[in-house]
């Protein structure tokens, strides 16, 4: 079947039009909001997991119950990293930060296949002996995936800075300077209140771990003279 010409300039504009409409760049602001979402849901997840632990040292098996509070805590932290992965795979941004997106998905890839292997190794140790299966050494595995999954965590805070340059207005001001970000006073001030809400006090103590100091380094930022849209368009 043969086409006309204008049939096909015409699909073609079509075809044109939906690429650029699933392509439209998400809103900056609503992309640091989820960042600072899915590092307070982290950080709850961390202090579920710490509150288990002590529990589980006052059990009479402390050993078995560290087992079973480990495959809770990180299929709950499993199915935080589900959610955030299709929310950040949902969005869309252009060059400059075209990769950020991307390597922050692959960073959460990655979490979820170690609390994966975290979930397995544990079961097999509650499991009981098998024939073949060296425990000890299984055992000995389990804190290599804790300190790659902190070695994740600790590039995801390298990525802040990025992260807190998507609300830079890229227009520099009258000095040539890059004082303007692009959102309101109302969302700047609901951003740093939700990541008060979610990290509180621990924002101020001295050994912050890197999902805290992901948070703390956002608010700091937040926190400089930078001017929102409604008082430099004034």
């Amino acid at each position: 079947m043969k086409y006309s010409p204008m049939f096909i300039i015409l699909f073609l504009s079509i075809f044109a039009t939906s690429w650029a409409a699933e392509k439209k760049e998400t809103s900056h602001y609503e992309v640091v909001d989820e960042y600072i979402r899915s590092l307070g849901t982290t950080y709850n997840l961390q202090q579920v997991a710490k509150k288990d632990i002590e529990v589980d040292n006052k059990s009479d098996d402390p050993a078995i119950a560290g087992l079973m509070s480990g495959i809770r805590n990180s299929t709950r932290v499993k199915l935080e990293l589900n959610y955030s992965i299709q929310k950040l795979k949902g969005m869309n941004l252009n060059n400059p930060f075209d990769t950020l997106l991307p390597t922050t998905i692959d960073f959460y890839k990655n979490k979820h296949e170690l609390h994966d292997d975290l979930i397995k190794i544990a079961t097999n140790l509650l499991s009981g002996p098998k024939p073949g299966v060296d425990y000890g050494k299984m055992a000995a595995i389990m804190p290599q995936i804790t300190a790659q999954v902190e070695y994740i965590d600790e590039s995801i805070f390298q990525l802040m800075p990025m992260v807190f340059a998507l609300l830079i207005d890229t227009k520099p001001d009258s000095e040539g300077h890059m004082s303007h970000l692009n959102i309101s006073t109302a969302q700047k001030l609901k951003l740093i209140d939700s990541i008060n809400g979610y990290f509180g006090e621990s924002l101020d103590q001295k050994d912050k771990n890197w999902t805290v100091s992901s948070a703390a380094v956002l608010k700091a930022y937040l926190l400089k003279d930078y001017k929102c849209t409604d008082e430099w368009h004034k």
